[in-house]
């Protein structure tokens, strides 16, 4: 059975299901559900558990409660998602975006985002935080986040739109801008989201990044930008087990 890729800093906690897909288990986004399955299979939970986010491109972060997450799932767009309630798992589709997983292991809550440069921009990481934090009491210096395979700032190079943002938007921004071709510059989606995360609070050594890029890895992961728009979608799922982690741990 293929085995998703795991976070070292997610893994002292029994109670977590966390883990992201790679081509082995096919594309994870519908109607191609046996990427979900095969997914669902190896992290040993049920299909029909996964919840799945309504991506925009945007920096919304959307409670899922328990009675209604049904209901949710044909609501509105929202890039980010966070739950407390055991045996539902959030399920992101990604293909160069980053993933980014989160956990609080004192209030036992999960939170999920999907990071391009947009939500970037926005800062979809902070605002992760702050959902768990206003929702579930957390706090961010309790916080583990996974930063997962997404594109790297070897070959994310961005046009002058992007540029402007990096410049408008974020702090030191030329540290996070390399020169590339006229009019573009290399831009580090990674390095952005990790200073994100530590201006929210979140202690660095609590913050792990995956440093797979997408369009360098693109043998073993879905890249929009390496394969010109034609790819699948690779899937990141986190979540509480209903059984408190009694069970057989993954």
């Amino acid at each position: 059975m293929a085995e998703p890729v795991r976070f070292q800093v997610l893994a002292p906690f029994p109670e977590l299901v966390h883990g992201i897909s790679d081509r082995t288990f096919g594309s994870i986004h519908p109607p191609e559900d046996g990427g979900r399955r095969r997914l669902a299979e190896a992290l040993g939970i049920s299909p029909e558990a996964l919840v799945p986010t309504r991506q925009v491109h945007r920096d919304e972060v959307v409670v899922v409660p328990g009675p209604a997450y049904g209901c949710w799932r044909g609501g509105h767009g929202a890039d980010g998602l966070v739950t407390a309630t055991p045996g539902l798992y959030l399920l992101g589709y990604f293909a160069d975006c980053v993933p980014i997983l989160a956990y609080d292991p004192v209030h036992r809550a999960v939170g999920l985002a999907h990071a391009g440069w947009r939500g970037t921009l926005l800062g979809i990481a902070g605002r992760l935080v702050e959902a768990m934090e206003r929702n579930f009491g957390t706090s961010a210096a309790d916080l583990r986040v996974g930063l997962g395979p997404s594109i790297g700032p070897c070959c994310y190079e961005v046009g002058e739109e992007v540029i402007a943002g990096v410049r408008s938007r974020l702090p030191e921004p030329e540290a996070l801008l390399r020169p590339g071709r006229p009019g573009h510059a290399y831009f580090d989606l990674w390095e952005a989201n990790r200073q994100a995360l530590r201006r929210a609070g979140v202690p660095e050594g609590q913050i792990e990044l995956a440093a797979l890029c997408t369009s360098c890895h693109v043998e073993r992961f879905f890249s929009y930008r390496r394969e010109g728009g034609l790819r699948g979608l690779f899937g990141a799922v986190i979540g509480l087990r209903e059984d408190g982690g009694d069970g057989e741990r993954r």
